[in-house]
């Protein structure tokens, strides 16, 4: 889309240009970093204060590198998402370590640091939403939330159609088992109960059936005798 090629090389200017003036020139903030980070060690419980950075140029030469690369991936469109995530991180020291108009006491200054402050805050928030734009393509969410009513949508149409005719649900799934638990039950009752007529029957006519079987075999011996050649 036309607005997405105009918008992220925009978004990503501001954040190229600093990274590059910040590698090229990286002493004021390194030497504002330092000057957090001694600050931080004095104010901030010991077991906080011993996470702090020990080399604060080094950070600062980081976060200045991942400022150039996150704004040329998103210029140029390549995992667009990805870069406007690591851009704003990058944002956050940033702030925290320049734009701190609560601790400046000059008020011409503290009112053009809380300017920037606001600007930052701003970027963050465009950085967020480039994040999240997906180019019209659905989000993982929405593709969970389909194949979940596409898999209880097969589920219901691979059951009887009473079952489904009541209703999708643990409720319409129960009652069918319970109908199919009586049946079975039924079925059963029924084979036991001709299985034992069966077995009388049987037993009552056991022998004239072996003496009428041995007849006929006796007769069919005759015949097959007489005209087997």
């Amino acid at each position: 889309m036309l607005l997405r090629r105009l918008a992220r090389p925009l978004l990503a200017t501001a954040f190229v240009a600093d990274g590059v003036d910040t590698l090229i020139h990286p002493e004021p903030r390194a030497k504002t970093a330092a000057a957090l980070v001694q600050r931080g060690e004095r104010s901030l419980p010991d077991n906080v204060a011993a996470k702090l950075p020990a080399d604060p140029a080094t950070v600062v030469r980081i976060n200045a590198i991942a400022q150039v690369s996150g704004g040329v991936l998103l210029a140029l469109g390549k995992a667009p998402r990805l870069a406007s995530l690591v851009l704003a991180a990058t944002v956050v020291p940033a702030t925290v370590t320049e734009q701190d108009f609560w601790a400046e006491e000059d008020p011409d200054r503290k009112a053009a640091k809380r300017t920037a402050f606001l600007k930052d805050m701003s970027l963050l928030g465009g950085l967020l939403i480039a994040a999240a734009d997906t180019e019209g393509k659905p989000s993982l969410g929405w593709r969970g939330r389909r194949a979940a009513r596409n898999a209880a949508a097969t589920v219901s149409a691979a059951l009887p159609f009473g079952a489904a005719a009541e209703g999708s649900g643990g409720e319409s799934l129960r009652q069918h088992a319970h109908d199919a638990a009586v049946r079975a039950r039924s079925l059963g009752d029924t084979a036991v109960t001709r299985g034992s007529e069966f077995a009388e029957t049987v037993q009552t006519h056991g022998p004239e059936w072996a003496a009428a079987a041995r007849q006929r075999g006796a007769a069919i011996a005759a015949v097959a005798k007489e005209r087997g050649a």
